[in-house]
């Protein structure tokens, strides 16, 4: 499904407010249980727990996707690690949305979030059990590399250029 296509099927994908605050806290505890994962605070999850910092426009951007009746429903985010490389994080569509063939939308406004950023490369770490997201991420040209950031929860790290 296309942008377009997904609008024309009532839903919208756009930057997070402080007024997303309790859905974004919501969608990103139910990413981590879909994981089997709870949140790590002060470690691995900071950007999690501090959202609207780590995520300010400047270092980073985090998108909600919007179902029609306005609730949200995903999210997905894109943040600088160092000078050029920024990182693909929390790309997540509640299951009952999964299907609807958002995933490519959502990573096409990631990647344009990404170039607005200014980064020449992308990164992220998945698990292989989200076989889905990996295979969309292969369509989309990640290839794989090097473990480079440690994630103890990661099983592929994977990186493109923009």
């Amino acid at each position: 499904m296309s942008a377009s296509a997904a609008e024309a099927a009532g839903y919208r994908i756009r930057r997070a407010t402080a007024a997303d605050h309790g859905a974004v806290a919501r969608e990103l505890s139910a990413y981590l249980a879909f994981l089997g994962e709870t949140l790590d605070p002060v470690g691995i999850d900071r950007d999690i727990a501090q959202w609207q910092s780590a995520y300010d426009g400047d270092q980073g951007v985090l998108l909600v996707v919007v179902a029609p009746g306005g609730e949200v429903v995903g999210t997905a985010a894109v943040r600088r690690l160092e000078l050029g490389f920024g990182e693909l994080k929390r790309m997540w569509i509640r299951p009952a949305h999964q299907g609807k063939g958002l995933g490519r939308p959502l990573m096409d406004a990631c990647l344009a979030e990404a170039r607005t950023l200014d980064f020449q490369r992308l990164r992220l770490d998945s698990e292989r059990k989200l076989e889905a997201a990996v295979h969309l991420y292969r369509d989309y040209g990640f290839v794989e590399v090097p473990d480079y950031n440690g994630n103890h929860r990661a099983e592929i790290w994977m990186e493109r250029a923009l």
